[in-house]
């Protein structure tokens, strides 16, 4: 297990693509907004749901 940071942080910049990639072909956004998720301020919920499944 000995990683070096460039290579974490390339792995994680790929799962956040695919992340991003799944929210937007299976419009997971329309989704939350059907569903009344949303916040006033700050970073979008997209981005907070997307933690979750990461």
């Amino acid at each position: 297990m000995n990683k070096s940071i460039t290579q974490d942080i390339q792995n994680e910049k790929q799962v956040s693509e695919s992340i991003k990639r799944f929210f937007h072909r299976f419009h997971v956004y329309s989704a939350l907004k059907q569903s009344n998720a949303y916040k006033r301020k700050g970073i979008p919920v997209i981005e907070v749901s997307s933690i979750y499944v990461s």
